[in-house]
């Protein structure tokens, strides 16, 4: 026991030095427009003190590559940033169709595998070495029930295999990191993200999204950073070591924000007192201290049902988050280093099959696993907030379905922006 103790300590230390000596914490933002505007990504990066490495778009399978995404990505590249797309199983003149079954079934795969032939031919425009990577955040916020996706735990697991498999096959997978994203708060029938979670093997990155409302419904409170991540956080870290995470949406409420009937808020303003810049502040501080495994943070900066933007008209924040990345513990990409398992050269044959598989493999065991899992328990933070996140759940349940729809898919795809990708 004791000998195993001091292995354990050795390591531990090894990795948190490195990991403070070496940080690989990127930044980035989801602006108006979608990437289709070079302008909105141009205006955050003037007037924030970092560029973004990472620009989020949203995309639907209305859209495909050759026609739609390539100029959004182009633009997005051409700033020096990494596309995150965000692919949802939705399509608008069948709103509540189950597309995740049908992705099983196979009858997207026409659709899939023209999608590809444009992104594997978009690569090929670039020169080999400077050729562009993407993130892929696949349906996202699964365990909730605002999108038609969601609350279909081996739907997605097994949709998502299906899909991993097909970008094997066309041999991008080099150029794609597949980002597994879940929302803050449960509001699903299952209470256990674990449940949604395709495989070690088809995963990059862990993310997730959260925001704090404030007061502005009869559910929602102010909320610090640890109140709104911590629990999230921890079941993450603690099932799946070693797997780095995204903040893929992150955002406050203004305090000068007021409910508006008409987006079916039913709050009030008793967080009229409170600031952003001081939740801004907080939040860099503790992902530097007591969050080692987030190694990206993607700001959701627009003005939607709340203004939750840092430049945009009426904002604050944006003195307290440009002190925040002016510190180079902000300064990393996506591509990050973090110990985990890696196939050996005999098991290399075996991952084209394993991809293919709709059935999640087993964790693998050994010493990469047992430093990550070390490093995880040792530096994370204590979970608070979950009276708050309960509540908000139960608030959400009891939502007309119609409004809380409006309320998360109409808002990130408005239509003036729909429209532009016709």
């Amino acid at each position: 026991m004791n000998i195993c103790k001091t292995v354990l300590s050795v390591a531990l230390a090894s990795v948190l030095v490195t990991s403070q000596a070496h940080a690989e914490t990127s930044v980035g933002a989801y602006v108006n427009y979608d990437g289709w505007s070079t302008g909105t990504i141009d205006s955050f990066n003037t007037d924030t003190a970092r560029q973004a490495a990472t620009i989020n778009v949203f995309s639907t399978f209305d859209y495909n590559w050759w026609g739609h995404l390539r100029y959004q990505s182009g633009n997005i590249v051409s700033r020096g940033a990494t596309p995150l797309i965000t692919w949802m199983p939705y399509k608008r003149d069948r709103p509540d169709a189950n597309i995740l079954e049908e992705i099983i079934d196979g009858k997207h795969d026409g659709y899939v595998y023209a999608w590809l032939d444009g992104f594997k031919y978009w690569l090929s425009t670039y020169p080999t070495h400077e050729q562009p990577k993407i993130a892929l955040r696949f349906a996202h916020e699964f365990n909730g029930t605002w999108y038609p996706w969601g609350d279909k735990p081996d739907a997605l697991k097994a949709a998502w295999r299906h899909l991993h498999s097909m970008f094997v096959r066309k041999g991008v997978s080099h150029a794609v990191d597949w980002v597994w994203n879940a929302n803050n708060v449960d509001v699903d029938s299952y209470n256990d993200i674990t449940r949604y979670y395709p495989g070690d093997d088809v995963v990059d990155w862990l993310s997730i999204d959260g925001y704090n409302w404030g007061s502005n419904y009869s559910f929602s409170s102010w909320k610090s950073f640890d109140e709104t991540f911590s629990q999230q956080y921890v079941k993450m870290v603690e099932n799946y070591p070693g797997k780095p995470i995204m903040l893929a949406e992150v955002s406050s409420a203004e305090p000068h924000d007021l409910p508006s009937a008409s987006k079916g808020q039913d709050g009030d303003d008793s967080d009229a007192l409170e600031s952003k810049e001081l939740w801004i502040s907080d939040m860099m501080d503790r992902i530097k201290t007591t969050y080692p495994a987030i190694k990206s943070i993607v700001w959701f900066n627009t003005n939607k049902e709340l203004d939750w933007a840092l430049n945009l008209e009426g904002n604050t924040g944006l003195t307290a988050y440009n002190n925040a990345v002016s510190d180079s513990y902000f300064a990393g990409t996506l591509d990050v280093s973090i110990p985990t398992d890696t196939a050996s050269e005999e098991e290399k044959p075996q991952l084209a099959g394993r991809a293919a598989s709709n059935e999640v493999p087993e964790a693998r065991q050994g010493d990469n696993a047992v430093t990550a899992y070390a490093m995880a328990m040792a530096k994370k933070p204590q979970v608070v907030g979950i009276a708050k996140l309960a509540k908000e759940a139960m608030g959400i349940r009891k939502m007309n379905k119609n409004v809380l729809r409006s309320w998360r898919l109409e808002s990130i795809l408005p239509k003036e922006v729909d429209e532009n990708r016709q």
